[in-house]
């Protein structure tokens, strides 16, 4: 999908004011004045603040993705922008351990990994998602392990290194990938 400047400049916003303010408080209005753009704008692209959020994860995630030369280096991409953003997400989950910004996250790199898969890769994450025959589940699992991950580390206040973080969720997805070989081969 194709964003617009208008779009774009609704998503800067949202990140701008998530570095300082929880999702939950923030107002169409807010997001509106930072962004410099009226109010009836915001509508023609986005129902809600919620469909803004979703828009803007997406455009993040599939940024990595299309930056990412294998399943590895999307995991370090992956990890680094979170750990660039800290007060973003801190904010995005701050109302509720259990808030929906892990779900979201989980739903649209499923989706992201679902639409990869119908691409010729030497990914073995993606080849995985082509021989099965539930690649949505398959799907679900793997991003699950590695928003877990992200969930896990926020719970740790980020105390943790990061080389722990991508050590530990690039050995997990191996895992994961190397499971479902082996379950397929018997």
């Amino acid at each position: 999908m194709r964003v617009t400047r208008t779009v774009r400049d609704f998503q800067n916003a949202l990140l701008t004011l998530l570095e300082e303010y929880s999702f939950e408080h923030l107002t169409v209005d807010q997001i509106c004045q930072e962004a410099l753009l009226h109010r009836s704008s915001f509508y023609r692209y986005f129902r809600d603040k919620y469909d803004l959020l979703e828009q803007t994860l997406g455009t993040q995630i599939n940024h990595l993705v299309d930056s990412s030369d294998s399943e590895d280096d999307l995991i370090k991409q992956l990890i680094y922008y979170v750990n660039d953003h800290k007060n973003v997400f801190r904010h995005l989950a701050s109302e509720s351990a259990h808030s929906s910004l892990y779900a979201e996250m989980m739903h649209i790199l499923s989706q992201i990994m679902l639409e990869r898969r119908r691409e010729k890769s030497n990914d073995s994450v993606i080849q995985l998602l082509q021989q099965t025959d539930d690649p949505e589940m398959l799907a679900y699992v793997l991003s699950g392990a590695l928003i877990g991950t992200f969930y896990w580390w926020q719970e740790k206040n980020y105390d943790v290194s990061i080389e722990h973080v991508i050590e530990f969720a690039k050995r997990t997805m191996q895992s994961l990938s190397i499971g479902r070989q082996l379950e397929q081969k018997r």
